[in-house]
């Protein structure tokens, strides 16, 4: 039975059968209710996930059921979304155009189908036929005199070592600041270089390094997920109570706060990642993700990965999440067998803190002798 709310107009004045109002407001109230039961449990459920159901998916993937039974594909979803940007009095309108492949949310950090696909699918290969760069802004970016970070971790560690494995996770365009470049352009390294913003990405394209390159950002899940990036960057300030104007970091996980840019992104765990390309050893991981840093090293399985050396960014640690700190990954990173080093010349003005730690496994302290400079 519907209910039916009567209103009627008589000079002027509402007559309401308040029996019926009642009834009605009832009903919203438990409609929404329901509501928001079912926005708590989105991330879980295939109304997220392009109507598939990873439970359903697992089952197969173990044998427990029939796949014949369930109409499952590995959609590819190639999607836009054009967003107006404001810098200072120029105003922008970009296109972002990204890829959701959500049966690969369902499937375990190193499921065969899932590495494959990063690898064949996602990754961008290396340039390995020319021994030449294109579109260098600038040379100075690959030589280790003009960027203290790389200098301080060839001196202190790895001296004139060749064929280096790294990831850098931030990468920007590939080549300012880049921490990795100085490694590759003199000693050979290669790696993976992961860039979440488009246009970032597109840039890093047209540089034609000799490492993989991937348009996704690092997951803290154990499987691939969709979560909104804000492009606009997030908002940070130095002192607890958030107060003053604070300062814009560089795109990151979306905090939705008012002049969010969003795009929803498809992440992939940092194994996966790895395992597309057979889990190699990893000489240097540069993690620069605008204070979601300690999130990325506690979702990594310690256990299953050989990672040498990290250089982490850590002065926007507790400025964006939460129940974070740069002490905090400090002592995350001794439990696992770490120790710390301070880069020599790395103030960062805005923060008024030191921008980077640097922490080398015990073990390559001794083989390297590694000394603080």
């Amino acid at each position: 039975m519907i209910s039916k709310l009567y209103i009627s107009l008589r000079k002027g004045e509402f007559r309401v059968n308040y029996h019926h109002v009642k009834t009605v407001l009832i009903i919203l109230c438990i409609a929404s209710f329901a509501l928001i039961v079912i926005q708590d449990s989105r991330e879980d459920g295939p109304w997220n996930n392009y109507g598939i159901d990873c439970t359903i998916v697992r089952k197969i993937v173990k044998g427990e059921v029939n796949s014949k039974e369930f109409d499952i594909s590995d959609l590819k979803m190639n999607l836009e979304k054009k967003i107006a940007r404001q810098h200072g009095d120029i105003s922008e309108t970009i296109t972002y155009k990204y890829i959701h492949r959500p049966l690969l949310n369902c499937l375990d950090s190193d499921d065969p189908y899932l590495t494959s696909a990063i690898k064949e699918d996602l990754m961008v290969h290396p340039n390995l036929k020319d021994q030449y760069y294109d579109n260098i802004i600038d040379d100075t970016s690959l030589e280790f005199r003009n960027h203290s970070q790389a200098e301080d971790i060839r001196d202190m560690i790895f001296k004139n070592k060749t064929k280096g494995f790294f990831i850098e996770a931030g990468a920007f365009n590939c080549q300012s600041n880049s921490v990795t470049f100085p490694f590759e352009y003199n000693y050979a390294w290669t790696g993976i270089l992961i860039e979440p913003t488009p246009d970032f990405f597109k840039a890093c394209k047209t540089v034609n390094r000799h490492a993989y390159l991937i348009n996704t950002c690092i997951g803290i899940r154990e499987q691939p997920y969709f979560t909104n990036f804000d492009m606009n960057g997030g908002l940070a300030f130095n002192n607890n109570e958030k107060k003053g104007p604070g300062f814009k970091t560089s795109p990151s996980f979306s905090m939705d706060i008012v002049g969010s840019l969003n795009v929803e992104l498809q992440c992939f765990p940092l194994y996966s990642l790895l395992m597309s390309l057979e889990n190699p050893t990893v000489n240097l991981f540069v993690l620069d993700i605008e204070g979601y840093e300690l999130a990325v090293l506690e979702s990594i399985p310690w256990d299953k990965v050989d990672i040498e050396v990290l250089d982490v960014e850590t002065d926007l640690a507790g400025l964006v999440q939460k129940d974070s700190s740069r002490e905090k990954i400090i002592a995350f990173m001794d439990k696992l067998g770490y120790d710390r080093f301070s880069h020599r010349n790395d103030f960062n003005p805005t923060t008024q803190k030191k921008q980077n730690d640097l922490f080398v496994r015990r073990d390559i302290v001794k083989k390297y002798n590694v000394i603080q400079l």
